[in-house]
């Protein structure tokens, strides 16, 4: 959290800088008066998952923008591969490593924030992550193991803007919150693909 924000690859990441800054000021603007704003950005990282009643999930429509769903369309037999971009990070196996968070451990973090806010003034950014990083490839392997079939990938170029290795240190989200995340990656995968299961449809 201490690192000096520097999202200029990301459009994304300048829209989640200014969310951030507007949240500081305004707990700032109104600490001298009586209703006051308490603030906490969650810096999520890559959720995943579902809840594995498989009654709650991620059933994107189009093409989706992320790993898991796209894994998922491409073992429902919508889709006919992943495109893996890159394959020559400096990583594991080549392919990019993120930090990927089960919803559920993510849902968590949100009441753990909630019960710090009411009882704490100001403003806070607080990384949600794992504190460990997975690659393409694992999550794919993870994925195969889940829904016992092979997923067909190709290797296309690396994305402008991309970089090999990204994931949170979660020290201050224990410290402060008294949360961390439990669920590994295997039940990740495994509760995602439990969800697209009983729900080929979608909702």
């Amino acid at each position: 959290e201490q690192t000096p924000r520097l999202p200029a690859t990301s459009p994304y990441g300048n829209t989640k800088q200014m969310c951030e800054d507007i949240l500081r000021d305004v707990v700032a603007a109104t600490a001298a008066s009586e209703g006051v704003v308490k603030g906490i950005a969650l810096r999520y990282f890559n959720p995943i998952g579902a809840h594995e009643s498989g009654l709650l999930g991620e059933d994107p429509n189009g093409i989706p923008n992320n790993l898991m769903p796209y894994i998922t369309q491409v073992a429902e037999g919508k889709r006919e591969f992943l495109n893996v971009y890159g394959d020559d990070y400096d990583t594991v196996d080549g392919t990019g490593v993120r930090d990927y968070i089960h919803v559920v451990d993510l849902a968590k973090g949100h009441l753990a924030a909630l019960d710090y806010a009411m009882a704490h003034t100001g403003s806070e950014a607080v990384n949600l992550g794992t504190g460990r990083g997975s690659s393409v490839l694992e999550v794919l392997r993870s994925f195969e193991k889940a829904c016992d079939k092979e997923i067909p990938y190709k290797i296309v170029e690396r994305r402008p803007g991309d970089i090999a290795t990204c994931y949170a240190d979660t020290k201050k989200a224990k410290e402060l919150l008294g949360w961390e995340a439990h669920h590994m990656l295997d039940e990740m995968t495994a509760d995602g693909w439990n969800f697209t299961r009983k729900n080929p449809n979608g909702l």
